[in-house]
């Protein structure tokens, strides 16, 4: 038992720094794959802002918080990171980086620490203030504090390192620099040992030697990338690697494979929700269009990137769209809104600092003004791109520049300053390197080769899609197969009940209205009937009492009373067009669909009463419907019937010397009120009060109109 334990532990030890590194190398994938999620995961998981002006102090905040001091510091340097990110747009984000910046300065104690400091500071100000010269010294500052250091979070942190440092040489165009970094990127992740991070690695610098023109090497690492993205679900990553794929073709050319790749690196990104990048897509395809010199489609794709510039609010993109147009506006012609947009692109480029973009900026403002023949403005800004150049020590803008400012000054006359920008040109070209003769290494077969490649590696990766949404399919296919059956026993299973409760159900609604005692239709189906949407209102309802009846159950039994009912109800059905119902013994209602006065109604009573056991005075209760001639007003079929039995309560009163009816009418004038509970009073009140027309075959004077027990003594006059 003990030997078992001890090799429990011993294993749970060997995997304890596995699952550490995996921990991390999927936290960095998840920073580059899902940067948003991310930060709402950071956000949701600790309290902010927090203050603190000492170690301990901080380590307090920690604990009340439910984390270590190295948990709390660790996700603060990563929260900051995510707001440096260019994918997140977060409110006040550079305030909030100035925060926990000062708050990190605080609580970093160790080398790595000072070194993740440095690296964040010099992204801080690369990102606020676009001074890319000026965030250099704080990552090599990183990189030195790293020197000794040999963990999975040095490691990370170093690669990271690299991957910076690479892409601001590549931005202030200092080529050597950046390729010697953007490799030693690459070199670090194959240490890593993950397909994620050494795919993100090969494609970086397959977009380094793009830029380049060196689109043989460019293939070869989107190649190697691509084969590594086909075992990997990253949709950010797969988009991201079809738009640099995009970006080749469109500079190798192949116009058809470039736009394909952009409008799948576009679905890609519209997926994701991410505006900025499908405003890469939309620029790449534009592009394309102005390479063929196709600038109305090439200005319609540039708007439309725009749209979705304003929307991420990203002011540099913003910048460098409107270069684009404005370079599109000139080829097509119209110098005027060229030089609206270049120089709305000028503003920005200026505001942020930007000299590396300011350059290409001013050269193409020369070069409008230049052919618009606006001499004046050409010097200006020749001399801006010619300064900047020079700063940026970017010899072939130099030369750009100064050809610009030659032809201005020539025609404005001023030859000894003419003169002078020849001889620097001049000058300026003798200093260039020769490369005519220097042997390109993108020659057609390398070229075709890498194509190959990378399209064989695309057709692997397809391939391998196809396979594992064939197995999807046949799996989905066979659980369908088992559904289907499954469904359609429990449906014809389902279809037999419903048979059969439908049998029910209709023998239950039939037997709902049925009186229980005569097995008659009684009082429920005459509710059922006035209820109903799908039947018409009947013209008048008749409560109708053979008196001399109304205890023959009693005297003569329900059974023998039932059959005479019955036979009564019958030929009261026989002889009125309507429906008949028995509500109690000798007591049956009428619903007539029939336009009948009273008197005739009596009569016809009578003699279909006397056909069959009619030794008995009948009595009458008639309602002319509706009661009310307001068709918004709506009565409930209990309030007819409430009304039928008071008119038949005041017919009884007339005694059983003779047939007696009473009828009841509403004038126009009357308000719903009349008919509201008490009922027998308020209908009274209408009575005495003339809202009710009473009409009966007796004298209206003998009529004594019932009331209810606890109103048998109240005024209704008053």
């Amino acid at each position: 038992m003990r030997i078992i334990f001890v090799l429990v532990i011993f294993t749970l030890v060997l995997a304890a720094p596995s699952t550490y590194a995996q921990d991390h190398i999927a936290l960095e994938i998840k920073f580059k794959e899902s940067p948003i999620e991310l930060l709402h995961d950071l956000q949701a998981s600790i309290s902010l802002p927090i203050k603190a002006t000492s170690l301990s102090a901080f380590e307090r905040v920690a604990s009340d918080q439910g984390y270590k001091l190295d948990e709390l510091k660790q996700k603060l340097q990563l929260l900051t990171r995510l707001y440096l990110s260019s994918y997140v747009k977060e409110q006040n984000k550079y305030r909030k980086t100035e925060e926990l910046l000062s708050l990190l300065k605080v609580i970093s104690t160790t080398a790595y620490d000072e070194s993740y400091l440095q690296v964040l500071s010099g992204r801080y100000i690369a990102r606020s203030r676009h001074d890319y010269q000026q965030a250099l010294p704080y990552y090599d500052q990183a990189l030195a504090l790293l020197e000794s250091e040999t963990n999975l979070q040095t490691q990370l942190l170093k690669q990271l390192i690299h991957f910076h440092i690479g892409s601001l040489h590549r931005i202030l165009h200092q080529d050597k620099p950046a390729l010697m970094h953007l490799k030693l990127y690459r070199e670090s992740t194959y240490q890593l040992g993950n397909d994620y991070l050494i795919a993100h690695a090969e494609a970086t610098l397959g977009a380094f030697y793009n830029m380049r023109g060196q689109f043989s090497l460019a293939l070869q690492h989107y190649s190697e990338a691509l084969k590594l993205s086909n075992h990997q679900k990253k949709p950010f990553f797969k988009a991201d690697l079809q738009l640099q794929l995009a970006r080749v073709y469109r500079d190798l050319e192949s116009w058809d494979q470039a736009i394909q790749y952009a409008h799948d690196a576009d679905k890609g990104f519209k997926a994701l929700n991410m505006d900025r990048l499908r405003a890469h897509c939309m620029t790449v395809i534009a592009m394309v269009h102005a390479n063929q010199s196709d600038w109305n489609k090439a200005i319609d794709y540039y708007l439309n990137a725009q749209q979705l510039i304003y929307k991420d609010q990203n002011m540099l993109a913003q910048a460098l769209n409107y270069h684009n147009l404005g370079e599109a506006y000139f080829q097509n012609g119209n110098t005027k809104t060229s030089f609206e947009f270049l120089f709305k692109s000028n503003a920005i480029f200026l505001s942020k600092k930007s000299n590396h973009y300011l350059v290409f900026n001013d050269l193409l403002i020369a070069q409008v003004a230049t052919a618009d023949k606006n001499w004046r403005l050409a010097v200006k800004h020749g001399n801006l791109a010619l300064m900047n150049a020079q700063k940026l020590e970017l010899k072939g803008e130099q030369i750009e520049a100064l050809q610009y400012l030659s032809q201005a000054y020539r025609n404005l006359k001023q030859n000894d300053k003419a003169f002078g920008t020849l001889d620097k040109l001049i000058a300026l070209n003798l200093s260039m390197p020769e490369t005519q003769n220097t042997p390109s290494y993108d020659t057609s077969s390398v070229l075709a080769e890498q194509k190959l490649k990378l399209e064989v590696n695309k057709i692997q990766g397809e391939k391998e899609t196809l396979r594992s949404q064939l197995a999807r399919s046949r799996l989905l296919l066979i659980t369908s197969i088992i559904l289907v059956c499954l469904i359609s026993l429990i449906g014809v299973n389902q279809w037999r009940r419903k048979s059969l409760l439908a049998v029910k159900l209709s023998e239950a609604e039939d037997n709902g209205i049925i009186e229980p005692v005569s097995g008659l239709p009684g009082y429920k189906g005459f509710i059922e009937e006035l209820e109903s949407p799908y039947k018409d209102t009947p013209c008048t309802l008749a409560l109708i009492s053979l008196t001399g009846q109304l205890n023959a159950d009693i005297k003569q039994g329900f059974q023998c009373n039932n059959n005479m009912n019955k036979i009564q109800l019958q030929a009261l059905d026989s002889d009125f067009s309507g429906s008949v119902y028995l509500v109690r013994p000798g007591l049956f209602i009428l619903c007539l669909t029939e336009e009948i006065t009273p008197d005739e109604l009596l009569q016809r009573c009578r003699n279909t009463i006397d056909k069959d056991y009619g030794d008995t005075c009948i009595h009458m209760g008639i309602l002319p419907l509706p009661l009310l001639m307001d068709p918004d007003i709506r009565l409930s079929p209990q309030i007819h019937f409430g009304a039928a039995q008071m008119t038949l309560a005041a017919a009884l009163s007339l005694g059983q010397e003779a047939d007696y009816y009473v009828s009841i009418k509403a004038l126009n004038f009357a308000p719903s009120a009349i008919f509201t509970t008490p009922l027998y009073l308020h209908l009274e009140k209408g009575i005495m009060r003339g809202l009710l027309k009473v009409n009966t075959n007796g004298d209206k004077k003998d009529i004594l109109w019932p009331r209810w027990k606890s109103h048998e003594h109240l005024d209704v006059t008053e």
